[in-house]
Parts: C-alpha cells; structure tokens; sequence
C-alpha cells in the first residue's frame, strides 16, 4: 500500500527555474566587484554514482519513501535498498552516542545507522557520461556508472587546482534527489564547489512534519523522538564529512581550508548544530552539545528552522550559538510561519563571529521563482568573500545592501570581523586530574592527541581564538615548555612579547623553546594627558588572555577576562596580568 506518511509541503523546494535566469544579473553594486555570480554557472557539472533500480518498488511504492526513510506496511526503508551498486555509490555508518554519553539518544543510543549520500562536483568537457533520469524527470548531471571513479576537473581560479567544499543539509522530510535538491546541487557545483549532501531520512526515527512544527501539543507529545531525531543530523553531516574526505579520488580534488555548509530549513538547524551550538534536549530547556567539527569556514542558513515561540531550538533565548564563530549568512522571509524571522533574528544576532540576516518580502517557508537572484546571489557573495584569505573581499561584501532581482530583500543584522574565519585558531584549555595542571593548544595534532587520553587530559570547556601562524593579523606567539625537574617545573608559557620571552631565556631552569605556536593582536595602550594612564585595551571584537600561575602545582594556566571574572582563586594563584587578545565563543 502506500505510505500514510504525509506527504511534504516543499520546506525548500529549489531553483527547477534558476537557468533560465542567467541573464538576471547586471552586477550587484560596485563595492563588490570581483565577488559577483553569474546565474548560469561557471562549470559542466558531474555527480557520483546513485544508480537504482525502480523495479524493486512495491505497488503503490514510490522512490521517494525511501529517498527520505518513510514507514511503509512493514517498516521503515531507505534509498540503500534501491542501490544498484551501494559498494560504488558514497554509503557509511553513523556511530550514535550511547544513552549514558549523550541522553537524548533514547532509542538509537549506540547503534550503526545506515547513511547514503551524494556528490556533486565541477566536471571536464571531456565528460560525456549520460545523464540519469529519475523518476520524477529530474536528472542526475554525468553521473558516473558501477564502479567509474569521479572525473572532477583542475579548478583554474586556484594554484592547487582545489575546489571549495560545500556540504549541504536538505530540509524536513526531503532528500538530495527530491523537491529539486539534486539541481540545488548542480547549481552549486557549477559555480566551482565540490558538494555533499547526505541522506537524512529524517522519518526512520521521528514522523513529525513540517505542518505540525508549529503545534506546541504534538511538539511537546512527541518531543523526545523528534530531538533525537533532530540530533543524528549533525553525527550524519560530521561523520558524513569524516568519509567523504577518506576518499582519496574525491579529496584529492578538495581544499580541505575552504569548506562551507549550506543548510535549509531544518538542515539549517542540523548545520548549527555541527557547529557546535547547544541544542534544546528536553521540554524543560536542558541544553547539550552534540557534537562539534571545526572545519567549516562558513555556513549559510535558507529559512533555517530556530524553533517556535513555545521552545527554543538552541537554549535559552536561542543563546546556545554564542559559542558559534563560523560566519553566518541566515536568508529568510517575512511569510514565514514555520521559520519565523523573529527566531532566526535571535538566533543570528547571538553568534559569536561574523554574522548576516537578509530577509525577503512576502516569501513563506519555501522557495518562490521571483526569489532566484536573491538566493544565489547572497550565497555566492558571501561564500566567496569569507572562504577568501583577502580581507578586502569581506570588507566589499559589507557593503552590498541588495541584489537586483525581482524580491524586496533586505539586510536586518551585518557584522563583520576584522579578520576571517580562514585566519582564526581555536585554541582549548585541558586539565589533567592527575597532575592538576592545566594545558592550552591551538595545534591540531595535539588537540588529536589529547581528545585521545580522556583520562589523562580533559576539556575545561574553555576556549577562544587566536589566529594561525600564515594569517597577517596579529603578533606571532612563541611558546616555550619548561620541564626542569630538579625545580619541580613542568609548565608551558606562551610569551607575546619580547620582553615577556627575553625573561624566559634568561631563566636558569631547563626549557624548551618550542618556537611560534600562533598569532595574537597585542593590546593596546591609551595615553592621556593627565595621569593616571588607563590599564591596556583589546581591539574591537577581542578580549583580554589572562595568565595565571599556581604556586603550588607550578603550572600556568590562560583564560579570557570574562572567564576570570566567574573563577574563585584560591590563595596558591596568582594574576601575572594580559599578555594578548583573542576572539571569545562564551565565557
């Protein structure tokens, strides 16, 4: 029989109009040349294999119930049993929490969740590959066949060759390959980015739909289901991103420092949450993280669902992004009922980076043809501008108030740091139990490392951001480990100064100099005329780094003013005072 699942009012049904567009663009404004799209794309596009064979559909079956996990007469299906080939096609497994690591996970705590995804990717001329035709019409652009490996071109607007990575969340109840994804994919990939969009299947583990988020009784009868629900997104996009780049004839072809999200509707919520935002767990407002991946540089939200008026979806006041830095472009419209632009304002305006909300007259919580230029337009601009290193792309991109087109959009919320996403390091504070020392790392490598010895080394839950050794922003930071056991040391002190390394050096105690670690912007001083002179400053969107020492553990620790605010010292700590400034995610 067929599905009783409801069949979805297209949350973000894309663009089947968007090529014949291509001549909408004139330019945008003059502040932004050099990061204007064109409509029509730049490059012939080819995706990987999801080749299936329709004729093992049951009467009154559709692909679709299993492109999106519906329950059928005997349960729940999913695209992998349409695959004529799932060995050549990009499927994985999804390790999900345990109960006792992560609560919300009630019914699918540790256990191995079959996901399927697709890619799409810029192409050769020489490709000749077939397009594939779904059922509905649409077409799969080249897609490669059985075990052909992807043929992915030389990016010519790049040194390395390498394509920008976009990773993409479709919204409630859809899939890559309906209500138009696939040509939001091709679209995207024609523009020059490799993209990945996995299948959710949201209905496997909740059969919420979209007409019922606003309905605070079903909401609140099926809440546990539906937040676990909402929780495999990010575990699908972060170990989805893990496998894709495993494979080497798709990562070869990726500039794993340009990687970006697109996400929409309640995949906007999913890419918050791979952020790291803390999510809404329970109807009494406990917040959690589910899980973070650092590797993003910019992420863009299409009507990204925030909740409702009854419940937030990230916390408190939707606080739970304040952690978030990536920087952030929301579009939504003023029609919208399930995505409220009074939501994703209070979501966007507690980021803590780089942040933009454009809004669209009239348009509701889908996709409207007079909406193309808008769309794309602001999605190009600001994925260009902030997957850029050159700070004089971001700087055009904030000026740019419109797009011509045939929508009424608006810019609500603009902010722009002094430095990009690409410049930032996220440096974490560990805590040993053992040793009762404290350790603070923006090395990769190490962090690796320590993630791995949880017994050892633990997250504080403390961190901020500094900027990579490559980035022009800041003062390089040296770092020396003093390890002399005669005088019980076994510390490591970071000095932004030269005066600051200078009495290291001149210390008779063994040490280690183990060279420059980052970059930091230094703190500033305000002279005045009269005495007394004011205590030192941070530039704009900067805070102090405090050092301590413990004179007991002997053992330095840093953290942010604000943090240092909330500590109760005890006597065996001592304030040394700044020594550099840093970008904060909360305190």
């Amino acid at each position: 029989m067929k599905s009783s699942y409801p069949q979805r009012r297209s949350a973000a049904p894309f663009l089947a109009v968007a090529f014949a567009l291509a001549s909408v663009f004139s330019g945008v404004v003059s502040a932004s040349a050099g990061i204007t799209p064109s409509l029509n794309g730049k490059y012939p596009v080819g995706c990987s294999n999801v080749e299936q064979d329709f004729s093992r559909l049951r009467a009154g079956e559709a692909a679709s119930d299993y492109w999106e996990g519906n329950p059928l007469s005997d349960g729940s299906h999913y695209v992998t049993e349409l695959l004529v080939s799932p060995a050549n096609a990009l499927t994985y497994k999804v390790a999900v929490p345990t109960t006792s690591e992560i609560d919300v996970f009630e019914k699918q705590g540790g256990k191995q969740l079959q996901y399927a995804a697709v890619a799409c990717y810029p192409t050769t001329s020489a490709n000749t590959r077939a397009d594939y035709v779904l059922p509905s019409g649409v077409k799969v652009a080249k897609m490669q066949r059985g075990a052909e490996a992807p043929i992915i071109g030389a990016n010519p607007e790049a040194t390395d060759g390498k394509w920008p990575l976009l990773v993409m969340s479709h919204g409630l109840a859809g899939s890559p390959l309906g209500d138009d994804y696939v040509q939001v994919m091709a679209r995207l990939a024609a523009e020059g980015y490799v993209v990945f969009v996995p299948f959710h299947a949201d209905a496997r583990y909740s059969r919420i739909h979209i007409d019922n988020a606003a309905d605070a009784f079903y909401v609140f009868t099926k809440y546990n289901e539906i937040a676990e629900m909402e929780a495999i997104r990010p575990l699908g996009l972060k170990q989805g991103l893990d496998y894709f780049l495993s494979k080497p004839e798709y990562s070869g072809a990726i500039d794993q420092d340009r990687i970006a999200g697109f996400g929409a509707s309640l995949g906007g919520m999913a890419m918050m949450l791979v952020q790291g935002a803390k999510m809404t767990t329970s109807w009494g407002g406990a917040e959690r993280v589910i899980v973070r991946d650092n590797r993003y540089k910019a992420v863009v939200g299409y009507v990204p669902y925030s909740g409702q008026s009854f419940l937030p979806a990230f916390g408190d006041s939707n606080g739970g992004v304040r952690g978030v830095r990536v920087p952030y472009l929301g579009i939504g419209g003023t029609a919208d009922v399930v995505a409220p632009i009074s939501r994703t304002s209070q979501m966007i305006a507690a980021l803590g980076g780089s942040k933009y909300f454009v809004t669209i007259e009239g348009m509701p919580h889908g996709f409207r043809i007079e909406d193309a230029p808008e769309v794309f337009g602001w999605t190009f601009m600001f994925l260009s501008a902030h997957l850029s290193r050159n700070q004089a792309d971001r700087v055009a991109f904030n000026t740019v108030d419109s797009v011509p087109g045939g929508s009424d959009d608006r810019v609500q919320i603009r902010k722009t740091l002094g430095w990009g996403s690409r410049d930032e390091l996220e440096v974490v504070d560990y805590y040993s139990p053992s040793s009762k020392k404290y350790f603070m790392t923006g090395r990769a490598n190490e962090i690796a490392a320590l993630d791995a010895l949880p017994q050892l080394w633990q997250r504080t839950g403390h961190r901020f951001a500094t900027q990579r050794l490559d980035s022009p922003i800041g003062k390089q930071v040296r770092r020396f480990w003093a390890n002399d056991t005669a005088a019980n040391l076994n510390t490591h002190f970071y000095g932004a100064s030269d005066s600051d390394c200078a009495l290291v050096r001149a210390q008779t105690w063994s040490k280690v100099d183990e060279g420059y670690v980052m970059r930091a912007q230094t703190l500033e001083q305000i002279y005045t005329l009269l005495p007394p002179t004011p205590p030192p400053t941070c530039p704009a969107d900067t805070v102090k780094v405090i050092r301590l020492f413990n004179k007991t553990t002997v053992n330095h620790r840093y953290v942010t003013e604000g943090l240092l605010a909330k500590m109760l010292l005890t006597l065996d700590w001592q304030v040394d005072g700044p020594v550099f400034c840093a970008g904060k995610y909360e305190d």
